[in-house]
């Protein structure tokens, strides 16, 4: 019996990684780390616009090639259920997971958190590792050209047009205007204080056997014996606090102007409501 595959996306510092360890109880799930499968699919989409492509224009042999690629990149992983973790809902990617995955139906779990909670996150992030990127990408800066205390130009560096953040915030916004309605949204507070309840609504959306998974008993994220490496970050950002599940509470004071300057982007909230 062929693999399905299935989607999460969503932002950062939102249940990525738990949810994931979650899911990886169920022997028959394998759900991914943070995936470079949409970074593969979208450089040999970009084969298109080169001077060999277009020299022959093969088509049906590329997206061929492109379109196996789901199914081959998950070749050798022994379980019925792959669930894909990336960046599947920016407007290119969602427009080539139309366009090339054709083997089943597209369903993605969009993970979402408060905005302000995100950065305070990360903020409490910067406080506890010196080395964290975004700590070295302040110190890097000229500080003769900031108005405002470490912790606010901070912040303004989290929600940078250039952010993963940022990127995420248009993503949904685009999700919402699309007539792509095969996705639901998943917030962190419902993750960590109703897991139960949670699972079943995403077991359900997948169409997936329930499972009795135990929420007392949470491990590190692993998955084919493999761990996160995140000296990349200069940080631990994918290490869970092991067994029961908790909130995750900053100890960290997030500035009055960061507060009212992204306060209220929570534009996915009205379509949560109404599904409750």
């Amino acid at each position: 019996m062929s693999k399905k595959i299935f989607f999460i996306s969503g932002f950062p510092r939102s249940g990525n990684t738990l949810l994931a360890s979650i899911l990886n109880q169920n022997k028959k799930i394998k759900a991914t780390a943070h995936s470079v499968l949409p970074d593969v699919i979208n450089d040999l989409d970009k084969l298109k616009r080169g001077p060999i492509y277009n020299n022959f224009k093969d088509e049906k042999s590329l997206n061929n090639l492109i379109e196996k690629t789901f199914t081959n990149y998950y070749n050798d992983w022994d379980c019925d259920y792959i669930i894909e973790r990336g960046d599947w809902i920016t407007p290119r990617n969602l427009n080539l997971l139309h366009k090339y995955f054709k083997h089943n139906e597209i369903k993605i779990v969009v993970l979402v958190r408060d905005i302000l909670d995100i950065i305070g996150s990360y903020l409490s992030v910067c406080k506890k590792n010196p080395e964290f990127f975004i700590n070295l990408f302040y110190e890097s800066r000229d500080k003769s050209e900031m108005a405002y205390s470490y912790l606010e130009e901070k912040a303004d560096m989290i929600m940078d047009k250039d952010s993963y953040v940022y990127s995420m915030l248009y993503s949904v916004k685009y999700l919402l205007k699309s007539n792509f309605k095969n996705y639901i949204f998943v917030e962190y507070n419902d993750l960590v204080n109703s897991p139960k309840d949670t699972l079943k609504k995403i077991y359900n959306f997948y169409e997936i056997e329930e499972y009795k998974h135990d929420f007392n008993n949470i491990k590190q994220f692993k998955v084919n014996g493999i761990s996160y490496d995140d000296t990349m970050h200069g940080a631990q950002i994918h290490t869970l606090q092991e067994g029961d599940i908790k909130r995750r509470e900053y100890q960290i004071e997030v500035p009055q102007r960061i507060v009212d300057k992204y306060r209220n982007l929570e534009i996915w909230k009205n379509e949560i409501n109404s599904d409750r």
